[in-house]
Parts: structure tokens; C-alpha cells; sequence
């Protein structure tokens, strides 16, 4: 009889498997639906600004080929066009408003394109908009040289080196540090570029008890954590529904991105999961002011390590069960 009970007990236990799954979609759906960019508002500022980037970055890749077709771009061109146009009369101007303004300059600009009627038309419009991006977009040159500053002598000491680390010294790890990780860890790409993220840092031990305490696998050491990240990413940047999966995707790069980047300042860092019920996410957003909008993808302890540390051995599966060559069927 104790076989039948374990047997009945194991499929129990994956009914409530699969429901808490479907839990967990049926939240994830609804987030898609309140706070998703799938209504392309574009007096909103942030749904605008996600959508612009969309568009201009289109024009910069048609910029940076080398044999780029002259006929190419417009569709983008007249996109970014509206939307500015639709930014100058609400008064708001953010990022990408000002860098869609300096890209679809230089692309109206091109010798193929700036005796055009319809190039002479927006130009006109978009030089009497009074706002400017301080940086430079388009498409730039970059010498081999620049490529090579990036290789390591020996690479393996970097990434070999990085391990989750749960036991940390006991001193802060300042903000302009962190803000200096951040900063690093921005280079990553995103879909379309659209640069979706939003980092929160806490050094507060009152804080990161309370944020910890929603979260599984902190318990031994969660006390003694000094500095702690929530990375988050905006659903209004996702239109498509073939986007529904694409905050997580932009929010894991830069969660790696963050942790390598804090590798190479000698900061320590362990990934806390954040693959929680909708309740735990909902408790969560009521303790700590996390935009509505924002989708949490983890948390990330941060430290300095000590002088002597113990970390895991996390040895990693041989490469053949990892790496395929691509076949056609």
C-alpha cells in the first residue's frame, strides 16, 4: 500500500505543478495586458520613447552598411518622423526622442536623399524642434584597433574567476561603484536596442531584510548581505505579442552583464532567483516602491569578498552535451 500513497502523493503533487504554472502565465498574461506597450500610446513618453528607438535604430543599422540601398530606411524615416512630431507638441522630450531627431537628420541628410521634396519637408519641421541629444548616434567608424583593446591575454582568468558568492566583508560597496557596474553592464544589447531596464540598489540592512524576506535561497547569509540590486524591465517597451518572453530575455543579459562587470571592478556578487508565485510578486511590489510597469527579473547580492572565501564548486557539464553544429533536417 505505501507504493500506491507515494505514487498518489507524486501525482498530486504534479497536478499542483502545473497549476502553479498556469498561475503564474494567467498573472504574467494580465501584466502583458495592463501595463504591456501593446496600445502604442505615444503621448506617453516612455511607450513613445521604447517606440521611437524601435524605429530609429532601424535607420542607424541601414546607416552603418557599407553598400546601403538608397531606396532603403523610409518606412523607418517616416515613423520616427511621426513620433516626433508627436513629441514637440507635448512639450516632453526624452532620450530617444532627442536621439531620433539626431538620426533621422543625418539620414535625411544622405547625398541620395536630401534633394528629395518629402527630405526637404521634414527637415524643414524637425531643424525648428527645439531639443538636442548631447551624444552621438547614427552609425560611427571603428577601427580594428578598438575591437582589439577588448581581448584578454587570458580570458579564462576572468570568467573562471567569477563565482556566487554568499559570504561577503563587511564593507559597503560605494554608489558611485555601483553606478560605475551599471554603467559597464549598459553596453548590452537589447532587442531593437530598446534598452528596457531599470536597476534598483539598496545599502539599507533594514531594506534589503525586507526585500530578502520575499525571496527563497537567501536564508543562511541573507543578514550579512551589504549592498543588494533588484533588476527590473519595462513591459510598456513590448508591443508584439511574439514579445511576451522578451522582457526576460533583455533582463537576464543584463543581470550577467551586471555581474561580470562588478567581476572585473574585484566585486563580488550571488544571483538570486526571482521565479516566484504571483503572490510573493505582488508582496513584494507592496514592501518596496517598484514601478507597477516593471517586471523583476532577480535580485543580486553584492559584496566585497574576503581575503579567504568558500564558494561552491559549481563544476560545469562537458561541452559536447552543450554545443551542437546546426544541421539542416
Amino acid at each position: 500500500m505505501k507504493w500506491i500513497w507515494k505514487i498518489i502523493r507524486q501525482r498530486i503533487r504534479s497536478l499542483y505543478r502545473i497549476l502553479g504554472g498556469l498561475n503564474g502565465f494567467i498573472y504574467d498574461f494580465k501584466r502583458f495586458l495592463f501595463y504591456g506597450g501593446w496600445r502604442e500610446d505615444l503621448t506617453d513618453i516612455e511607450v513613445r520613447n521604447y517606440n521611437s528607438v524601435m524605429a530609429y535604430h532601424g535607420l542607424e543599422k541601414s546607416l552603418s552598411y557599407r553598400n546601403r540601398n538608397p531606396k532603403s530606411g523610409w518606412s523607418n524615416a517616416e515613423r520616427v518622423f511621426l513620433r516626433l512630431q508627436i513629441a514637440n507638441s507635448t512639450g516632453e522630450h526624452g532620450y530617444h526622442d532627442k536621439a531620433a531627431k539626431q538620426v533621422l537628420l543625418k539620414f535625411l541628410s544622405l547625398p541620395e536623399n536630401i534633394e528629395l521634396a518629402r527630405s526637404k519637408e521634414m527637415l524643414t519641421e524637425i531643424s525648428a524642434m527645439n531639443f538636442e541629444s548631447s551624444d552621438v548616434h547614427g552609425a560611427i567608424e571603428r577601427p580594428l584597433s578598438d575591437y582589439k583593446k577588448g581581448i584578454l591575454d587570458n580570458p579564462e582568468d576572468f570568467f573562471f574567476t567569477r563565482y556566487s558568492l554568499r559570504e561577503f566583508n563587511e564593507k559597503l560597496v560605494s554608489d558611485d561603484v555601483i553606478k560605475r557596474a551599471i554603467k559597464l553592464a549598459m553596453k548590452t544589447p537589447s532587442v531593437c536596442n530598446r534598452q528596457a531596464w531599470h536597476v534598483y540598489h539598496s545599502s539599507n540592512k533594514k531594506t534589503i531584510k525586507e526585500a530578502l524576506s520575499y525571496q527563497n535561497g537567501n536564508k543562511p547569509f541573507g543578514e550579512k548581505v551589504p549592498n543588494l540590486l533588484i533588476v527590473s524591465t519595462d513591459l510598456k517597451a513590448f508591443f508584439a505579442g511574439s514579445e511576451h518572453y522578451q522582457h526576460w530575455i533583455d533582463g537576464g543579459l543584463l543581470s550577467m552583464s551586471i555581474m561580470y562587470a562588478l567581476h572585473s571592478l574585484g566585486i563580488a556578487s550571488c544571483p538570486l532567483n526571482w521565479s516566484q508565485t504571483p503572490k510573493r510578486d505582488k508582496a513584494l511590489r507592496k514592501a518596496i516602491n517598484i514601478k507597477p510597469h516593471q517586471t523583476i527579473i532577480m535580485m543580486i547580492a553584492v559584496g566585497y569578498p574576503d581575503d579567504s572565501n568558500k564558494v561552491c564548486s559549481s563544476t560545469r557539464r562537458p561541452l559536447e552535451e552543450v554545443l551542437s553544429n546546426i544541421e539542416i533536417k
